[in-house]
């Protein structure tokens, strides 16, 4: 008999557009909301890589059968599109073709241009999932969820695992209907995290989220590690929490100098420790009550007047499956987040 353990509050949403995004927080580096979608500098490996992928065009499968061949491609939750593609990969529309010609079906692509933003995406989804659905960006895995109440406070409500898994989370819910049974569920999609922490938002919240720009011209720098200790003594860094070392709260430049330093006296002598370069940017704002104080490892904070939840997934990265539960007349009752993560390779 499955026990079902309390229920803990991580936080609260609310949303304007009655639109939720579930996405890895971290990921958001790459959201480009409504512009033109571009991979920013610093994530590939190199320049020649990011400007190879600011060269890719998103597809749309056209033609009598253009759903049927979607599917049998297998290349996005949406079967009409393909997205984030290289401008010739003769292998995909090869296989296009191959269906097409041994099944004689009707369907082709086409280059969309312009490009469909991440927000069109989400609008996208949300039609071919009738109200729900999954997007991907940049090979990243994101769930969108409507028909989310506006102007009221949401609950964000978590239960643990079993006696194996007690500081894990069995499931995270959105309340919308409180108290109120559910009498359907359908799957949403999945969010791909590789950062071990997912945001739920208002998706047009997302619009003004700075991800790495510091938002008072303020930064932090922090280490920590086996040699950590020794770094600290030998540049004068004050111990900050249990573990790290580093400084807070410095002028962007200033802290910059900081971390270069470390790293330098790092590399010369060979050194072990982690950094963390952290500017008060909008994930720093997410995070900082996690890092400091969070027995449910969660945050709420008010980004553009609208409330958004950010939580540690307790399982690291992962695959997570999303459900939209509903009532007997079709209203949302709950927003499901599995977080007992799926077998599976990291989303990219």
């Amino acid at each position: 008999m499955t026990v079902m353990l309390p229920l803990e509050e991580l936080g609260i949403v609310t949303s304007r557009s009655g639109i939720l995004l579930l996405i890895d927080t971290g990921y958001l580096r790459l959201w480009s909301h409504d512009r033109v979608p571009e991979m920013p500098d610093g994530v590939l490996s190199d320049d020649g890589a990011t400007a190879t992928a600011n060269t890719f065009v998103d597809l749309r499968i056209v033609g009598a059968d253009a759903e049927r061949v979607g599917q049998l491609l297998g290349m996005s939750w949406n079967p009409f599109y393909v997205y984030d593609q290289p401008p010739t990969n003769l292998e995909l529309r090869n296989k296009l073709d191959s269906f097409v010609r041994e099944q004689k079906l009707d369907a082709r692509f086409e280059v969309v241009n312009p490009r469909i933003s991440h927000r069109q995406r989400v609008d996208l989804a949300i039609k071919q999932g009738k109200g729900a659905g999954e997007i991907q960006f940049h090979g990243v895995w994101a769930a969108a969820v409507s028909g989310v109440p506006t102007a009221t406070p949401l609950r964000v409500v978590g239960e643990r695992g079993d006696e194996q898994n007690p500081d894990r989370w069995r499931r995270v819910i959105v309340e919308c209907q409180p108290g109120k049974r559910y009498v359907q569920s359908h799957e949403v999609g999945l969010v791909g995290v590789d950062y071990a922490r997912i945001l739920i938002a208002d998706v047009d919240v997302l619009g003004g989220w700075k991800h790495e720009e510091s938002l008072d011209g303020m930064a932090d720098f922090l280490f920590w590690g086996r040699d950590a200790e020794r770094i600290a003594a030998t540049l004068h860094a004050p111990r900050v929490g249990s573990r790290e070392f580093g400084w807070v709260d410095l002028p962007t430049e200033t802290a910059t100098g900081k971390g270069i330093a470390v790293q330098e006296y790092r590399d010369k002598h060979s050194l072990k420790i982690a950094v963390d370069y952290r500017p008060h940017s909008h994930h720093w704002q997410v995070m900082r009550p996690i890092r400091e104080s969070s027995p449910t490892e969660s945050s709420t904070t008010e980004i553009d007047g609208e409330k958004v939840c950010n939580f540690m997934t307790t399982w690291g990265d992962g695959l997570f499956q999303v459900y939209r539960d509903i009532d007997g007349s079709g209203q949302l009752v709950q927003i499901r987040i599995e977080m007992e993560t799926l077998p599976g390779a990291s989303p990219s």
